[in-house]
Parts: structure tokens; C-alpha cells; sequence
């Protein structure tokens, strides 16, 4: 038994399954389920050989997946053709892979249907509700309605029984429930798919949350993320949407997120280090790691009491100005995505809580730096420790005149960016806000990698044209998330391969756009953009100008100059001595002289043919059947030829 199917989006060839004592196209049948690519169509070896004819029987079988990845091959892809993401499939050579199951519904995307891939994706455990929750930053991968509905993924996942969760923290924390806590509440606050929160109170008095580690959820998650690795290397390597999308970068950022929220040392100093980046903003609060209560399984914070976002009633809006609220988490963000360059990407409705005031909540590091007398600052231990510490320093004085506060939550998933892609973010922000679109298009161009097929001058144009149309909207209706994710759309039909860390930038501006309307509606969050950013330009200047930024200045030019007359030595000697060598580099060198080894093949060959064309000519009065033979011959290879000529040309088309 053979099952072949040819795949959409392929280069070419086929993609066979097989079993024990099966006859397998491309190769020996293997004793085991495998899934592999035969011949050259799969890249196993060069599609010619010397005399022009691709030896496609003789070309190895290339290894795609491991045998028993096989039928999570099949439930992934059904997951995707079932719930309305036929498209998907197809678009990634997925569909072509596996049988189409008889109750698949197509490529029909509907809001109906979203609901129900997002219930699923929970059915099926952690490792698929991140994935869920990482495809939700790429709207250049599934639609938009499915990006909404991925972006309010819950893990509603059973709770973890209370004997476990005492049982983890007992051996976390190496003592007993009752030596730690006054109390801890054995029904928990809040269940996700990687732990559960527990409101306790520390000895002393304390009101924590404790963030307790599901049992076993690493072996759990390592299978599953293998899987999801090997799928993404041979979307890169075999399909046509893989030269678009950074798929490898896609699950980079899955097992990141993960391996991130799996160790609660990790999210402990996010979350210090994002209090320390925003203590120069009062009205935001960031819980307080209890550090001596925090493992790599167990994570300890101060209890924040607080309403959502959506939850605040219209008597507290007509008590309280939220306003400044918006306008100090806007400017936060800014300064974490463009200064600190670290920032919280998943900043949805459920991380922020509006504290009131005259409730029971912990202090802000200005709240603190304003109520310590001490004259000699304490000694610290560890990092968490310093990171407060340099937060208090930070820190305002005066905290007077605030009413009410934002508080965030949970900071498993956060982002890094480099400098350069600051830079970038802040001239792509700023041409966004000063609708200058040809800018904002260059700027996406630097930050992507361009395919072939890429036209420049049609991109700027689309781009310009988006920016243009939303600068004209009304000053509350414009969402720069929104407008971010439609750039990344747009750089995909064009065949822009974007950074993954720009998607997870998108998610994050389009959720403080959702926290920042539902606070005030007619706030707007691109005049934020463009006054933080005439800021930040203005201090950029004074600290270029500053003494210390000259005397770096002075201290490379003077190094310079003196390493010159040396340097200058070491060329003129080379060049006396006939030394001198320059090197050229030529990205499409390579592909040039494959190019011409196959001319020259096919050259060569033509002769050879020619050759025995005409001995097998001369040989036809004297030896009659060897020169019939010879044109024989002739004729089978030079069939053979066109034939492999023509695939060949086709298959490159």
C-alpha cells in the first residue's frame, strides 16, 4: 500500500507515507512509519547531474518528521481545516499532507467557528493554548476575526487539587504550609493551564498571592514543543508561505513565552525589573516580589485589590478622573518599548486593575521612597533587592495629588528589544503619528528582509495610503496597534518578512489601545505618540550634547588618531611587498556559477550526443546493428534530456 499526495505551495515532488513491507515512492520501504520527501524534488540532492539527467530513483529519501509525530501531524492539520482555517492549511502545504477528513469545514472563516477553534485549542492543553495565544499576534497568518477571539483565550483548564498545590509549596519552600502562612485559601483566585493563584497571608500580616506551578507540566510541554519545531522547519524549508513568515521565529517565541512562565525566577525579575522602570510614573502600580518566598516553581507577590478595566461602573467614572490614567500607561509603555527597550506584551483587560482609593493595597516606590526617613539607604543581597532599591531612587517625591491607580499583573510574557530595533520602532512611530508614510514604509523595509518578488515601489504605496487614510480619522478613532497589524498584513501579501518582536509590539499597542479607550474614550493615544516622542527627541539632543557623551567622543577620536599613522604603516608595507589582497563578496556569485555549470553541462552533453549521432551514422553502411544501436541510444538520453529540461524550467518558474 502506498499513500502519495502532492503538496500545495512545494517546490515539487511528493510527500509519502508508509508502512512496514510498503512500497514507498522515493525510496525503500523503512520498517516504520515515516514521512519524507523523494528525490530531488525535495532538495535530497541536485537536480541534474553531469550529463544533464536528474537521477531522481537514485536520490536519497530526506526525513521530514519523526514517525511518531504522524498522527499529531494529522490532528493539527484537522484542527486548522475543521474550524473554518482551510486557508491556512493550504497556504502552508499542511492540507496536502495528511487525509481529508469527512467532516472538515473547508476554508469557511466565521465567528462561530473562531469560538470554537479557541475551545479547542484549550481541549487540547498548554502547549496549544500558548500557541493559540502566539498566532494571535499574527494577523498576517489567520484572520482577524480569529485574532480577536485568540486574544481572549482564558485557560479554563480544571483546577489543580489543593493537596498538590500544598505538596509543591512545601517542597518548593522547604517547610510546612503552617510555618509559612496565617493563612492560605485553599480555593484558588484564578486557574491557567501552567499554575493557579492563591490568596494567603505571609507571617506578619501580609496579603500575598501565590502563584503555584502545575505538577509535571514540563514533560507535559517538551513533546509537544519538540513537535511543533520540527513542523516549523519544514514550513521554512519546503513551502512557499515559509519564505514569508518566519515560521522558526513564530515557535522561537512559543517556547520563549513558555520556557519563560515555566520558571517563576524568570517572571519574579520581570516584574522587579519593570517596577523599577516604572516608579517615575505614580498612578502605576506594580506588585512586589516577595523574594523569600518565590522558587522556580512557586512565585510570590503583594496582593492587588482592584476592579478591571471593563468593570468599573459609571458612578466611579463620574467619582474619579481616569484621564491621567491613560495618559501615564500610555507614556509607561512608551518609554519600556522605546528607552528600556523590556516591556510587558500582553497588557489585555485582565492584567490591569484600577485601585481605588482608601483600599488596602500595597505601596508604589514613590509611596515608599516618601514614608522612608532612613538616612543610609539598606544593604542589598540579590538583584530583585537592588532593582527596588534603584526603584525607590527613581522615584518621585511628591504623590500628593493622585486619586486613583493602574496596577499590572502577571509578567510571564514579556519582550526585549535591541537597539537598533528601538530606534527603528521610534522613527516608525513618529512617521506613523506625523503621517508621513513613505518614511514609515522605508522604516519597515529595514526592519524586514525582503523575498524576490518583493516590489518596493508598490509597498510604499499601499503603506502610505493606510497611514493617509487613518491620519484623517477623528482624533479618538485612530488605534495605532490596529494600524501596526494592518503594516504587518500588508508585508506579507508583499512578501516582507517581518521580526517576530514587531508582532508582539503590534499586540501590545493594540491592547493598551482596548485599556486606554475603555478608561477614556476620547483619549488619544497617537497625539501621546507624538508628544513622548518630540520629548524623547529633545533629551536624545541634550544628552548627545552632554559633557560626558563629548568626552566619549573625544575619547574615540583621539584613539583613532593615534592607531592612524600605524595603520597607514601596515597598508603602504603590504603594498611594497606586493601583500595586499581585497576581497569581494558577491551574494549571487554562488547561484551564477550554478547556473553556468548547468549550461555547460547541457553544452557538453549536446556534444557527446552529437558525437554519437554522427559515428553512429558513419557505422551504419559497415555494421548496421551497432550504428542503429548508437542512434538508439541517442535518441532514449536526448529524450531524456528535454524532458528533464523542461520539468526542470517549469518547477523553477
Amino acid at each position: 500500500m502506498t499513500v502519495t499526495r502532492p503538496v500545495a505551495g512545494l517546490p515539487g515532488g511528493k510527500f509519502v507515507a508508509g508502512m512496514a513491507g510498503e512500497n514507498v515512492v522515493g525510496g525503500p520501504p523503512w520498517g516504520r512509519p515515516v514521512l519524507f520527501g523523494g528525490g530531488c524534488a525535495a532538495g535530497g540532492c541536485s537536480a541534474e547531474d553531469s550529463l544533464g539527467v536528474a537521477p531522481v530513483l537514485l536520490c536519497p529519501p530526506v526525513m521530514i518528521l519523526a514517525p511518531r509525530y504522524l498522527p499529531r501531524l494529522a490532528a493539527t492539520v484537522g484542527l486548522f481545516t475543521k474550524y473554518g482555517l482551510g486557508d491556512f492549511a493550504d497556504r502552508t502545504g499542511l492540507r496536502a499532507l495528511v487525509e481529508e477528513e469527512s467532516d472538515s469545514d473547508g476554508n469557511g472563516a466565521s465567528p462561530e467557528k473562531a469560538v470554537q477553534f479557541r475551545k479547542r485549542l484549550v481541549e487540547l492543553g498548554p502547549a496549544y493554548i500558548k500557541l493559540g495565544q502566539v498566532l494571535s499576534t499574527r494577523p498576517d497568518l489567520i484572520p482577524e476575526t480569529y485574532v480577536r477571539e485568540l486574544e481572549k483565550l482564558q485557560d479554563a483548564v480544571p483546577a489543580i487539587p489543593y493537596e498538590d498545590v500544598e505538596r509543591v509549596i512545601e517542597s518548593e519552600l522547604g517547610a510546612r504550609m503552617s510555618k509559612l502562612f496565617e493563612s492560605f485559601e485553599r480555593d484558588p483566585l484564578g486557574t491557567a493551564s501552567l499554575g493557579q493563584v492563591h490568596a494567603a497571608v505571609l507571617r506578619g500580616g501580609r496579603d500575598a498571592v501565590v502563584k503555584v506551578q502545575r505538577p509535571n507540566i514540563r514533560d507535559i510541554l517538551a513533546d509537544d514543543l519538540e513537535f511543533f519545531r520540527e513542523l516549523a522547519t519544514f514550513m521554512t524549508k519546503h513551502t512557499q508561505m515559509g519564505e514569508r513568515v518566519d515560521m522558526i521565529g513564530v515557535i522561537t517565541q512559543l517556547e520563549r513565552a513558555l520556557l519563560d512562565e515555566l520558571d517563576y525566577r524568570i517572571e519574579a525579575r520581570n516584574g522587579a525589573s519593570l517596577r523599577r522602570a516604572l516608579a517615575e510614573f505614580p498612578r502605576l502600580l506594580v506588585p512586589k516580589v516577595i523574594e523569600g518566598y518565590t522558587t522556580e516553581k512557586v512565585l510570590t507577590t503583594d496582593r492587588v485589590r482592584g476592579l478591571k478595566v471593563d468593570d468599573v461602573s459609571p458612578l466611579i467614572r463620574m467619582e474619579h478622573d481616569f484621564a491621567p490614567l491613560a495618559e501615564a500607561l500610555t507614556r509607561a509603555y512608551l518609554k519600556t518599548i522605546i528607552i528600556d527597550g523590556h516591556f510587558h506584551a500582553d497588557p489585555h483587560p485582565g492584567n490591569v486593575f484600577v485601585v481605588l482609593p482608601q483600599t488596602d493595597n500595597p505601596m508604589t516606590p514613590a509611596e515608599l521612597k516618601a514614608r522612608d526617613r532612613r538616612g543610609v539607604p539598606r544593604a542589598v543581597h540579590s538583584p530583585i533587592q537592588r532593582m527596588e532599591q534603584q526603584a525607590q531612587k527613581t522615584a518621585p517625591h511628591s504623590t500628593e495629588d493622585i486619586d486613583v491607580r493602574l496596577s499590572l499583573i502577571d509578567f510571564g510574557m514579556t519582550a526585549r528589544l535591541s537597539i537598533k530595533m528601538r530606534e527603528r520602532i521610534v522613527i516608525l512611530l513618529m512617521a506613523l503619528a506625523d503621517n508621513r508614510g513613505d518614511d514609515a514604509a522605508e522604516t519597515v523595509i529595514e526592519l524586514g528582509d525582503a523575498l524576490p518578488e518583493f516590489d518596493r515601489a508598490v509597498y510604499t504605496r499601499e503603506i502610505a495610503q493606510l497611514i493617509a487614510r487613518n491620519y484623517d480619522l477623528a482624533i479618538g478613532e485612530v488605534e495605532p496597534g490596529q494600524v501596526l497589524y494592518e503594516v504587518i498584513n500588508i508585508s506579507y501579501r508583499h512578501g516582507l518578512r517581518l521580526p517576530a518582536e514587531l508582532t508582539l509590539l503590534a499586540k501590545a499597542l493594540f491592547n493598551l489601545d482596548g485599556v486606554t479607550r475603555a478608561l477614556d474614550p476620547s483619549f488619544s493615544p497617537i497625539q501621546a505618540i507624538r508628544d513622548y516622542s518630540n520629548q524623547l527627541a529633545a533629551d536624545r539632543a541634550k544628552k548627545d550634547l552632554s559633557p560626558r557623551r563629548l568626552f566619549q567622543i573625544a575619547t574615540a577620536s583621539t584613539d583613532f588618531i593615534a592607531a592612524l599613522p600605524h595603520r597607514l604603516e601596515v597598508i603602504t608595507q603590504r603594498l611594497a611587498a606586493g601583500e595586499w589582497q581585497t576581497k569581494v563578496e558577491v551574494p549571487q556569485l554562488v547561484s551564477l556559477l550554478n547556473g553556468l555549470q548547468k549550461v555547460a553541462n547541457r553544452i557538453f552533453s549536446g556534444l557527446v550526443l552529437a558525437a554519437i549521432v554522427i559515428a553512429s551514422a558513419l557505422l551504419l553502411p559497415y555494421r548496421r546493428g551497432l550504428g542503429t544501436t548508437g542512434f538508439l541510444i541517442a535518441g532514449v538520453v536526448g529524450l531524456a534530456m528535454v524532458v528533464n529540461i523542461l520539468i526542470s524550467d517549469r518547477r523553477r518558474h
